[in-house]
């Protein structure tokens, strides 16, 4: 209903073509043939095409024809009122799910306005600028519409240099936004007293182990499957050095020059939630971060978006860096090349967390980066 609503909406036109239709059929057969059906038609597809007034005015319209045929043809008084009444009660019911529709809709606006500002709570605005570096961010859950999901990200400005974190957590809904919950407040807990990613991933890690163990089904999965993929990134004081850890999440972007590169992080840790069943495996990777780089981080609802013959999208290939290397314009530019690339249909939250360094070699002020 809600995917047939929405193709109807973008034909405004048809109930009136359907009205004159019926005035066409009426005029070219002979007067047995009625063209009450096209105005019962035209009545239903206002009512899903268009407003409540506009729905009235085709159903007033359409009654002012059926009359003017009832009175027309020599079909007998019976007839002629038999077919008005079969019209009036079309065109009651077009009335009634206009109103339906309407009522469904303003109960959606609340719904979707509350699932936005929880996805705001917990996903808060990320600073634009953080001393030497510019930051941009960008999230779309897979259904457009609830704008809800579990991909996240964070920033947080700390005494080893600016640390961002961006996951997928396992789940959907409600439940995914509730891990996502314990896995922000860990990292922005947490990210300022770790002296290292690879501590830091631990603390995560237990963090999600700990809401398993001691709440409900947080996960909105069972226990075994509760785990997120994570991809930590620290940049040093200076700006001059990127540290990466992953831990199970697809792997990074470089984008310089107008080339896109994709970093070798090495042997992925296990997600958080399931590090103990692998301990002390890889470990963090360090780059370059040179001056007009911008370090381009995704979540697999980029890397696994199929186009119509089930290819993956892959952004070494398809994404055309923008020419001033402005991250939020980048994002821009990847969200775009996804949208060609899928014609529209996804089926994964995206999330999208971009870092470029700008300016000087000047150390990163504390306080600016909180998220």
């Amino acid at each position: 209903m809600d995917q047939g609503h929405s193709r109807l909406q973008q034909y405004p036109w048809l109930p009136p073509v359907l009205l004159v239709g019926s005035v066409g059929l009426e005029l070219v057969t002979p007067k047995i043939v009625s063209g009450a059906a096209l105005i019962a038609v035209a009545g239903m597809a206002a009512a899903i095409s268009g407003t409540f007034r506009y729905t009235l005015l085709i159903v007033v319209v359409g009654l002012a024809l059926t009359g003017i045929s009832a009175f027309e043809a020599h079909h007998g008084y019976a007839s002629a009122a038999v077919q008005v009444a079969e019209i009036v009660i079309a065109s009651a019911l077009a009335l009634a799910v206009r109103r339906m529709l309407d009522s469904q809709s303003a109960k959606f606006s609340v719904v979707r306005s509350t699932a936005e500002q929880l996805q705001r709570a917990v996903l808060p605005p990320l600073p634009k600028i953080v001393g030497p570096m510019t930051v941009a961010c960008r999230y779309e859950a897979a259904n457009a519409a609830a704008r809800i999901g579990g991909d996240l990200y964070a920033v947080e400005e700390t005494p080893f240099g600016l640390r961002l974190l961006i996951a997928d957590v396992r789940g959907k809904g409600l439940g995914a936004v509730s891990a996502v919950s314990v896995i922000v407040g860990a990292f922005r807990e947490r990210a300022e007293s770790e002296a290292d990613l690879v501590g830091l991933a631990e603390r995560l890690d237990r963090a999600v182990v700990r809401s398993v163990e001691q709440y409900a089904d947080p996960f909105a999965v069972d226990a075994a499957e509760a785990f997120a993929t994570a991809l930590l990134i620290e940049v040093d004081r200076r700006g001059t050095t990127l540290r990466l850890l992953n831990c199970g999440h697809p792997a990074p972007y470089l984008v310089r020059d107008g080339e896109v590169r994709q970093l070798d992080t090495g042997q992925a840790t296990p997600p958080l939630g399931m590090r103990n069943l692998a301990p002390g495996i890889g470990g963090p990777h360090s780059y370059d971060f040179p001056i007009g780089a911008t370090l381009l981080c995704v979540t697999d609802g980029v890397t696994e978006s199929r186009n119509a013959a089930g290819a993956f999208y892959d952004p070494l290939t398809e994404l055309k860096p923008v020419p001033d290397g402005d991250p939020e314009r980048l994002i821009g530019a990847l969200f775009s090349s996804v949208g060609r690339w899928t014609k529209g249909r996804r089926s994964d939250d995206m999330a999208v967390l971009a870092v470029a360094r700008h300016g000087d070699d000047e150390p990163v002020p504390r306080g600016q980066a909180t998220a």
